[in-house]
């Protein structure tokens, strides 16, 4: 098919329009988008040069950095709102979140212009930043899924659980909740995201832990569906000794959640404080932590010259791993909703009316998350003038006093892992398979990971 003038026609905008957009927001360049525009229509009957890709972008207003023209004055307020959630932010990953949440395209040499100008105890203080890493082999996309859970968050009582495609560096999830220690739960996160994509990896590899039994039961029953000949063995990995692992990310509202505490407004031990504590900053929270899901999915990565794993953004590398030349090893699959998760709602149930009722008025005088501490102050307050009742004092008598050191956490479930030999490499059809090659198996080859930053062992 040709156009008037011989050449292959453009696709319709109505095609094209909205990925134009999408790819433009991610930060694509150019040639980029040209080449993975292809995907999306019929590359016989249309073509897009570079060329009608910028006369498109003119056309709907899709500006580069250089066509928004931005100056040090003009990014000013947009830098001050990411610096006051994000006060640790480097100059990278400052100009990702300017380009995802702020819509604004400008060069990291720009914003390092302002920093220095503004803020150089930042620029300093960075400087003076060391990270600890390590090295993992893994054989391509969906090969293993990985796990881990952290608690740097206790003194809030709030906990995190993360779960990453190492290869591409994908995030799977990352959720907050009041406890990641219930295997019900976690079960639960896993099976949500196999049933999202349709597809679970070979291996799944966690921290030793009864709340990490129920992906390591469920996931060796759904590979034994798919492939008898694995019966009788377990599918997971148990890495223990700081040999998970450990992703860079996610401690970055410690300052807003601090001021809490250290302001008298939050006490944890104080159960209606808990209570109406969770029901508004965990949404908030996953809200952020899913919008750093995306950001971080959507980037690539700073240059790596030690990293032999291809180079680019994890959801490119994840969906697309053929243009890496590399393999996907995920097995389709429908997964079991193998744990009831009833029991784990945000707050009790008979929180919900008052909170409600409560909240209704409260949101008439919402403005932004910025006022966060204000709207939880509001809320206990309202249940501070019904402390008294009937309802809510058994409510709050029911409560479980907050484990001392050496307790189960809150929400804490003991699930024994299934009865079969643990992992080994070469298991499956084709292995060897044999206890000389498991001897010969050190312990660096075996905690072989590919290199992720480790933020715990920051000074």
């Amino acid at each position: 098919m040709f156009g008037h003038n011989g050449r292959v026609p453009a696709p319709p905008d109505a095609l094209i329009r909205l990925i134009i957009e999408d790819f433009v927001a991610k930060g694509y360049n150019n040639p980029e988008i040209v080449t993975r525009l292809r995907r999306y229509y019929d590359t016989d009957a249309y073509n897009v040069s570079i060329d009608l890709l910028k006369k498109r972008c003119s056309q709907w207003g899709l500006k580069s950095a250089r066509g928004q023209a931005h100056t040090i004055t003009s990014i000013g307020p947009a830098i001050e709102r990411v610096r006051a959630r994000f006060p640790k932010q480097g100059s990278h990953d400052m100009r990702q979140t300017l380009i995802h949440e702020e819509k604004i395209i400008v060069s990291r040499k720009l914003i390092l212009r302002y920093m220095n100008l503004y803020h150089p105890e930042d620029i300093q203080a960075r400087k003076s930043r060391r990270l600890k890493r390590s090295i993992y082999w893994t054989a391509g996309v969906n090969d293993i899924w990985v796990f881990n859970q952290h608690d740097k968050w206790r003194r809030f009582q709030l906990y995190l659980h993360i779960a990453i495609e190492p290869f591409s560096g994908r995030v799977l999830w990352l959720k907050i909740w009041w406890t990641n220690r219930n295997p019900r739960l976690i079960c639960g996160w896993y099976c949500d995201t196999v049933e999202t994509l349709g597809a679970m990896p070979l291996v799944t590899q966690s921290d030793p832990g009864s709340e990490n039994n129920s992906i390591a039961n469920g996931h060796t029953l759904l590979c034994h569906m798919q492939d008898p000949t694995l019966a009788h063995t377990l599918q997971h990995k148990f890495k223990g000794q700081h040999r998970n692992i450990k992703p860079k990310i996610f401690w970055r509202f410690e300052d807003i959640l601090d001021y809490g505490i250290n302001n008298g407004i939050y006490n944890p031990d104080d159960a209606l404080e808990r209570l109406v504590f969770h029901y508004v900053f965990i949404p908030w929270l996953q809200h952020e932590l899913d919008l750093f899901a995306e950001k971080s999915n959507n980037v690539k990565p700073r240059h790596n010259i030690h990293k032999i794993l291809p180079h680019g953004r994890p959801n490119d590398i994840f969906y697309h791993a053929e243009d890496f030349e590399s393999c996907d090893f995920s097995l389709t699959a429908l997964c079991l909703m193998l744990y009831d998760r009833h029991m784990l709602s945000l707050t009790i149930l008979s929180f919900v009316w008052y909170r409600t009722t409560f909240l209704s008025r409260l949101l008439l005088s919402w403005r932004s998350w910025a006022h966060v501490w204000n709207i939880y102050a509001d809320l206990l307050m309202c249940f501070r003038l019904i402390e008294e009742e009937e309802q809510i004092c058994e409510l709050l008598a029911a409560q479980p006093p907050l484990p001392c050191d050496g307790d189960k956490m809150l929400g804490s479930e003991d699930l024994p892992i299934v009865d079969l030999p643990p992992f080994v490499e070469g298991n499956g059809p084709g292995g060897e398979n044999n206890s000389d090659a498991e001897e010969e198996q050190s312990d660096d080859a075996s905690s072989d990971f590919y290199e992720f930053d480790w933020t715990d062992d920051e000074p």
